[in-house]
């Protein structure tokens, strides 16, 4: 909602003066410009689902100046127009659906003053599924797992079924993180909730298979789970948060606001880790901004373990720059969705300043050319950190930058971190050509990437950036950060 406010000055009545000379004339007048009518089309069905051998009224709402008092609608096959009534901009459509209507996607057709108006998939026909909470809450920053049980004679497609939450496409809801244990007549679904979550009673619609506009598809009731508010923990700058996950499928759920000083930024770094008698395989989630799964930024593992011994990761590592004030939220969870005898982990959250260098108009594609950013300073300096602010305009195109007056002689290690709207590839090395025993790569994945060198020595940085392979996003701008950190120590 926007509320527009409107200041009107008034003033006292005086004594009457002196008229004055006449005026000269004025410059023509322009015509009024007559605004945009709106093309016409369909902008809502509401349900946009509905269960075999009912009776239901469906609002359709419509754009456009048209006379909707004589439309005509149509939903296909297997589905009756009982009546329809106009009301305002919109139209109200009572139908019955028969025993035997096609299930899946149907489309919504209006016909009136002569155009016919088209929702494409805009109502889907499903048969009743049986859901009820298994484990878990269903909240803000939560799991929930849904066990589901399908009575009908259309069974399960246990490889492609898929269920989703029914709210609109923008509102942040729950998410299918796992499918467990699925037959042809039941199974189980966990959820995660974004961590701004629409909260109160919601259902969910299921498909077979959610690309084929025929598939089956499968209705839950509209209260099959409420889901609450949650407040995040708050996250303090620089400092460590303990945490035991006690319940099955609890999760660890912070926030913290951002502020970078004017001219500056900041560069974020956080990291999830398990003591030796944790049972937990930490798995760290970062929201930037928004706090819905659309800037969900991928975690990153320290420590990925040996799975295939049975040995879990200790450690999950997100960080990424922050150039403007802003508001994140973190989701901390056990990888496996297990419940150990001891789920126990930390969260040590460190927010470092940085200064803003903008990217040269001039080529700096090969080391030789690279864009020079000094020395990067070390921890103790106020301003430690550096944030390069880029943008890649050519499929062919590479950016290198270069650190100097590192040291030759002890290791100088570095967090590298990367956050845009492009897929991008980073190379960090010690020499230019980019093909040392040291090479780090670093692939942005989802909103962000990271990585640390490790026992880097060496006088000289090179940073080069270049379009990820067969990306379909390859141009666009990018925001790198880089710090430094203490060097890996590797055990003896």
């Amino acid at each position: 909602m926007v509320l527009a406010l409107v200041a009107t000055a008034c003033g006292s009545a005086g004594s009457a003066g002196v008229v004055g000379k006449e005026g000269a004339p004025g410059e023509p007048g322009k015509p009024a410009e007559v605004p945009e009518q709106a093309e016409a089309a369909i902008n809502l069905v509401e349900p946009h689902v509905g269960l075999l051998a009912r009776q239901l009224e469906v609002t359709i709402g419509v754009d456009g100046k048209l006379d909707l008092s004589k439309a005509e609608v149509d939903f296909g096959d297997g589905i009756e127009v009982v009546k329809v009534a106009a009301q305002g901009p919109a139209l109200v459509a009572t139908i019955e659906i028969a025993p035997n209507a096609r299930l899946g996607k149907h489309d919504v057709v209006v016909d009136v003053d002569g155009q016919t108006l088209t929702a494409k998939h805009g109502f889907v026909v499903a048969v009743h599924l049986d859901a009820k909470v298994g484990a878990g809450k269903a909240e803000q920053g939560g799991l929930v797992r849904l066990d589901i049980s399908n009575r009908d004679e259309i069974w399960f497609d246990a490889e492609n079924f898929t269920l989703f939450p029914l709210v609109g496409q923008k509102d942040p809801s729950l998410v299918g993180f796992s499918y467990q244990g699925f037959t042809e007549t039941d199974g189980s679904v966990i959820f995660l909730g974004d961590p701004l979550a629409k909260t109160g009673p919601l259902g969910f619609l299921g498909f077979n298979d959610p690309s084929d506009q025929n598939s089956a598809s499968y209705l839950t009731a509209m209260d099959a789970v409420t889901v609450a508010a949650r407040k995040p923990v708050e996250l303090a700058a620089n400092s460590t948060t303990e945490a035991v996950l006690e319940d099955e499928l609890e999760t660890g759920f912070y926030s913290v606001a951002f502020a970078p000083a004017a001219n500056e930024a900041l560069l974020v770094d956080t990291l999830a880790a398990v003591p030796p008698d944790s049972s937990m395989s930490p798995l760290l989630l970062a929201y930037p901004e928004s706090g819905t799964v659309a800037e969900l930024l991928d975690q990153g593992r320290d420590d990925p373990g040996f799975p295939i011994l049975g040995i879990p990761a200790t450690e999950a590592r997100v960080a990424w720059p922050v150039t403007a004030a802003s508001k994140a939220y973190f989701i901390v969870m056990d990888s496996s969705l297990g419940h150990g005898p001891s789920t126990k982990t930390s969260i040590t959250h460190s927010v470092t300043r940085a200064q803003i260098v903008k990217e040269t108009a001039s080529a700096h594609a090969t080391g030789a050319t690279a864009q020079g950013l000094g020395s990067l300073p070390g921890t103790a300096v106020a301003i430690p950190g550096r944030v390069i602010t880029g943008e890649l305009t050519a499929a062919d195109e590479i950016d290198v930058y270069r650190f100097t007056g590192l040291s030759a002689v002890n290791a100088t290690d570095m967090l590298v971190s990367v956050i845009g709207d492009t897929d991008v590839v980073i190379r960090v090395d010690t020499v230019p050509t980019f093909d040392s025993d040291h090479l780090v790569e670093i692939v942005r994945g989802g909103q962000a990437g990271v990585g640390v060198t490790a026992g880097f020595v060496g006088q000289n940085r090179y940073i080069e950036v270049a379009p990820m392979p067969d990306s379909k996003k390859p141009l666009g701008k990018y925001t790198l950060g880089i710090k430094r950190v203490a060097p890996v120590v590797t055990p003896p």
